[in-house]
Formats: C-alpha cells, structure tokens, sequence
C-alpha cells in the first residue's frame, strides 16, 4: 500500500484557505452589525446574526480539516471523513440560510428607516464584491485539492451573497415604495440555495456511505494497470473518497512467475496510480499469478526445419512445443517463421520479444549467448536460457521421452 504525499503538506494548503474564510465571515458579519446599527434596518440586522452563523459554520469547517489529518491507534486510516461531516453541518446552515430569507421576506414585520441608506447601501455592494471574488477563488481552490468542506463552505458564501442582495434589494424596496420586490427576490435565491444545499447533503452521504467514485475516475484507474503489459486480468477494481482522498483498493492477475517480479510490477503501478489519478492517497493491489499448467518451449531450427541452428535472431524458423506441467505430455507441435529474419539491427532483441508474446517459458540454443541483448530481454521476463547438445528436432523427442525435459 502507498501514500501519496505526507498529511501535513496535504493540510496546509486547505487550512489556510478555510482559516483566510472564516476570517472574512467575521469581518462581513461585524461590517454588517455597524450598517444594521447605522441604517436601523431589521432585514440588515438579521442578515448579521445570519453572518455570524456563517462564521461558525467556518470554523466548523477549519477545525474539519484539522481533524482529518489525524492518526491514531483507533484511526489508522486517519479522520478524513470528518470533512465530509462538516459538509453535513454547513448544509444544515445553508437550508437554515434559506429558512430565514423566507421568514424576513414573508412573515417578519419589516420596518425600514431611511438613515443612512447611502452608507448603507454602498457598504453591502462593497461587501458582496468582495464575497464573489473570494467565492469563486474558494470554489477553485476546493475543485483543485478535492475538498469537500471547502467547496461546501464555497457554497456557503454564494447564499450569504443572496441574503446580502435581499437586504439591498429591501432597502432599496423600501425606499421607491415597492416592497414586494424584496419577497420576488426571495423566492429565486432561496430556490438556489435550496439546489446548493441539496448538493452538498448528497455528495456527503454519498463518502460517509462509501459509495463508489464517478465512472470516469474508475475507468482512468482501470486505463493506467491496463498500460503495464504483464497484467493479465484486472478481478476488481474499488475506489472510494474519503473526504477530499480517493482509496483504490484493485485484484489483478500478473503474468509473471516469481514473487519479487510481482512486486516490483505492483510497486510500478500504485506509483503510476498515485502520480495520474488526482487525489489518490492510499493504493492497496491485491495480485495473484496466472495459474498455467502447461510450459511452452522454443527451439531455433535452420532452414531445413530439421537440424537446430546455432542463431536466434538469425534462426530461419522456431519449432514451439507445448508440453503439459504434470504428465509431460506434448499437447501442441508448431514451426513458425521467423519474423525478424530480414531485419539488418537488432534482430535478436526483437526475435526475443516475439518469443515472449508467443509465451515461451524456455528457449533451447546451441550456442550460448550470455551478455548480450537477447539474454537479458529473455531473463529479465524470467524466460529459462537451456544450452542443448542436442542437433536435431529428433534429438528433442528422445530426451522428451527418456526425461520429460528437452
């Protein structure tokens, strides 16, 4: 199993973002109290308790994403799903936004007095400048590092914009003699905030409950173990968020012999995973060898087709036997031209390399070719190298038959 990258680089970023948040929720809903204060407008004087909500509510968020990167005996697999906790919590506070839009904007009594509307006025534009602004850099920063309480709490300030447009929209109301504009106005943002909240709640249950991530992640984890050719089947493959972290947990057959083969290959592709899909944490491969019960040998013959040949790459065709494990039975006899016969370099190499997608378990050749490129394509895929004394195609058969063995 692998880690992407250390918990503490993976929460600073995030921290600082939720921590410059929940600093600007202040600092709005105090700026908010002194408008409400010095215009004496009710609607002006709920939207700052419903400022002040929201900064709880980023707290929340920032002590969630403190929390998440914390490991202990009992949580080994750390606290990232607090965040998705504190996405809960702020669409409760996003559904409560909406709740008291409705209540100033059609049961409360609204009384609206007239001093300092400019101040007033002009402060909240000010305020709800600011919020786009830092909204839309939030919801990028969240969709970058995958976080869900940051998106969440981005979320969040579009309906403390909405509240903030309700409250000019009242005083300004007030003032021409229209009030029922602000009730209009109601209406369309609490339907955004209704959709935004919904949002949240669904994609929260969806990690607390370990659903699976999206098909398209799922199927870019499936192209990038597909890439290494010597996986031969892919069992399963689950992947999960946890919090802003995606867990891929795979069962993959390899076609390799050995154990320490199997391991660098696993090695190489929770590497490959950690490094293409965003946001993977922990990768955790299961593998298991092909089950093969048969052993393909390769014999470089001369033109004949009889004699064998001193040459591989240079060997005019290959008699391929096929021999079962248990019995030594020869179930299968071919010869095949050799493909690379003509080529002017390298000939050897690619001989040994159309050896191996033929799935030859053994070569057998009269002259030893130690040190050179075709050994090391061979054994490197673990492919036995067999010196034989034997000349002919004949020979083979009787030291199958006295032993089993070419």
């Amino acid at each position: 199993m692998a880690n992407n990258q250390p918990t503490t680089k993976k929460n600073d970023a995030p921290s600082r973002i939720a921590l410059r948040s929940t600093l600007l929720y202040i600092g709005v809903a105090g700026t908010k109290g002194i408008l409400a204060w010095l215009s004496g407008s009710s609607a002006l004087l709920a939207d700052t308790v419903h400022g002040f909500s929201d900064a709880f509510a980023s707290i929340l968020v920032l002590v969630g994403i403190w929390l998440s990167g914390k490991r202990s005996e009992a949580f080994p697999w750390g606290l990232y799903k607090v965040e998705n906790l504190v996405a809960l919590v702020s669409a409760g506070f996003i559904f409560l936004a909406g709740y008291e839009i409705v209540r100033h904007a059609f049961v409360a009594k609204r009384a609206f007095p007239l001093s300092h509307l400019l101040i007033s006025t002009l402060g909240l534009l000010i305020i709800v400048v600011v919020i786009i602004f830092f909204s839309r850099y939030e919801t990028q920063k969240a969709k970058d590092l995958n976080s869900p309480s940051l998106l969440a709490d981005a979320s969040h300030w579009y309906s403390d914009i909405a509240s903030t447009a309700l409250a000019l929209v009242a005083l300004l109301g007030a003032e021409i003699g229209y009030p029922l504009i602000d009730r209009l106005a109601a209406l369309a943002m609490v339907g955004f905030i209704a959709k935004v909240g919904w949002n949240i709640l669904k994609d929260s249950m969806k990690t607390l409950l370990d659903a699976s991530v999206d098909p398209d992640t799922l199927n870019r984890i499936r192209d990038t173990i597909q890439r290494f050719s010597q996986v031969k089947k892919i069992k399963s493959i689950q992947a999960r968020n946890s919090g802003r972290f995606v867990f891929v947990r795979a069962e993959i057959v390899f076609d390799v012999k050995k154990f320490t083969q199997a391991h660098h290959l696993s090695e190489g592709i929770e590497k490959a995973l950690l490094k293409e899909i965003p946001h993977v944490d922990k990768v955790m491969i299961h593998y298991e060898p092909v089950e093969k019960n048969f052993l393909i040998y390769a014999v470089p013959v001369d033109e004949d087709r009889h004699n064998l040949s001193e040459h591989l790459g240079g060997a005019p065709y290959f008699y391929l036997i096929r021999m079962s494990a248990e019995g030594h039975i020869i179930q299968e006899e071919k010869i095949l031209p050799n493909p690379y016969l003509n080529e002017e370099k390298g000939k050897g190499i690619k001989v040994s390399e159309w050896l191996l997608q033929n799935g030859v378990d053994a070569v057998l050749t009269r002259k030893a070719f130690e040190g050179k490129g075709p050994f090391y394509v061979l054994s490197s895929s673990e492919v036995d190298v067999i010196p034989t004394e034997v000349k002919t195609i004949e020979g083979i058969h009787q030291n199958l038959a006295k032993t089993g063995t070419p």
